[in-house]
């Protein structure tokens, strides 16, 4: 395991991975209560699962980026994520997880999407997803890196003190919308945002509608096809 702390430490630009985001949010784009999800919605978590988890090739794997206090909020049994590298973003110097395999540790977001684009995890890792919490959120959320966002809209209204920005609309095109869905009296839905000029259908072999389509909901079209994203590129 590495630990890259300080942004200074490269003398020169270094490439950055792209990103996608995933996140539940609701209508006011409110994520978190007291540092914990106000929502209970198993269907949620399995869909993060598996969307985190699904690689196209079998040899390659995904990271999962997050913040300590995301990491913290995972429960010890279930940390590192399984089956994902796990980047956590801090700058204690006292936060000190090297024992446990799976993980890196890095000063910024940046710093992690450098690592990333950067032998071995350049051909290692297929997909980078950033999963909280607020502050890296607000960073990453409409960056230039990021490719796609996938939102869990939460439609009931639940009161948060963490937010998020709205997702810039001039830059990312809605893509996919399942059906809506009621668990634990709160209704929500799956959507994906696509940047303009990226083509999720060619770039994601398993993409978002293969992954509700495997957890038997349905999905309907958004307001643009693939044609007219394959036309973008």
């Amino acid at each position: 395991m590495s630990i890259l702390t300080n942004d200074n430490a490269s003398m020169h630009l270094r490439a950055r991975r792209p990103y996608q985001v995933v996140v539940a949010a609701t209508r006011n784009m409110g994520i978190g209560k007291d540092g914990k999800l106000p929502w209970n919605l198993p269907s949620d978590l399995k869909f993060f699962k598996q969307l985190t988890m699904s690689t196209s090739d079998p040899g390659k794997r995904n990271a999962v980026v997050m913040g300590r206090k995301t990491w913290e909020s995972i429960p010890p049994l279930y940390r590192p994520l399984p089956g994902r590298l796990n980047v956590v973003l801090t700058r204690s110097g006292g936060f000190n997880i090297a024992s446990l395999e799976n993980v890196e540790i890095c000063g910024s977001i940046h710093l992690a999407l450098e690592l990333l684009a950067e032998p071995p995890y350049c051909s290692s890792i297929e997909k980078v997803f950033v999963i909280g919490g607020g502050q890296i959120l607000r960073e990453a959320l409409n960056a230039p890196e990021c490719d796609a966002i996938h939102i869990t809209k939460i439609e009931t209204s639940i009161e948060c003190d963490t937010f998020i920005p709205a997702i810039d609309l001039s830059l990312f095109q809605h893509r996919y919308s399942s059906q809506p869905l009621v668990e634990n009296n709160i209704q929500f839905s799956f959507v994906t945002y696509v940047r303009m000029k990226f083509n999720l259908l060619r770039s994601f072999p398993l993409h978002t509608t293969e992954v509700l389509q495997e957890k038997g909901i349905r999905t309907r079209d958004g307001d643009i096809d693939g044609d007219y994203l394959d036309r973008q590129l």
